[in-house]
């Protein structure tokens, strides 16, 4: 039977990413792509043009997927007066558990690889710009919890949200990544508890503003000789 041809970008980026998650990312090539997706090389380098650039898609569509799903946990997670913002955080930090059970090797690919050994930065400008916008929506959806929480967006609650939403999970979802296990209920349990451990400490007070500089804060009145 003759190989079905996949010609859709989504196709190409699922067979890449299956190479990519099931051995050495450094396997995937675009030939070896086309291999696989039953595709001319012209349809591959046409579509991509690099190793690099496939590379960033995939990451860029798998941080879309996660930030999708942390958009629809933040605008879901929401309770009673005085508790909307903390259930809020609770949800997005619970969205990295969804992402592995609706995207496995999307969720594989994000968080068993660090973007910059995934792939170098030597990058067309609109897939930088594309990358620089993923990267920006990310930092909105903190702020945005850091004020549902403490009406504050300054750095020192921005820092404490991204504990609770990128660095616990994500460590709780590498780990189970690596043992080839989904994070069951109990786990699931102890990382909300968690969370809403951190969100009841006291935050530091607001980091002060620096001083203008020399060259931009207004001349000092001179004196009559």
């Amino acid at each position: 039977m003759a190989r079905q041809r996949l010609h859709t970008l989504d196709d190409l980026l699922d067979v890449a990413e299956q190479i990519v998650t099931s051995g050495d990312p450094s396997g995937l090539t675009l030939r070896s792509l086309a291999a696989a997706a039953g595709a001319s090389n012209g349809t591959i380098y046409h579509a991509f043009g690099s190793k690099d650039v496939l590379l960033a898609r995939l990451w860029l569509r798998s941080s879309s997927r996660l930030r999708e799903l942390m958009a629809e946990a933040m605008t879901a997670g929401t309770g009673s007066t005085g508790t909307a913002g903390v259930d809020a955080v609770v949800a997005v930090a619970l969205a990295p558990v969804e992402f592995v059970r609706r995207f496995p090797a999307s969720a594989r690919l994000f968080f068993a690889q660090r973007r910059d050994q995934l792939f170098s930065g030597d990058l067309p400008p609109e897939v930088e710009a594309e990358l620089a916008a993923v990267q920006g929506r990310f930092v909105e959806v903190l702020v945005t919890l850091a004020r549902g929480v403490w009406e504050r967006g300054d750095r020192v609650a921005v820092e404490a949200i991204a504990v609770c939403v990128v660095d616990l999970p994500g460590g709780i979802v590498r780990r189970c990544l690596l043992e080839d296990r989904e994070a069951d209920e109990a786990t699931a349990s102890r990382l909300e508890a968690a969370v809403r451990a951190i969100v009841a400490l006291p935050l530091e007070p607001r980091p002060p503003r620096p001083a203008p500089s020399p060259s931009t804060s207004p001349s000092a009145p001179r004196s009559n000789p």
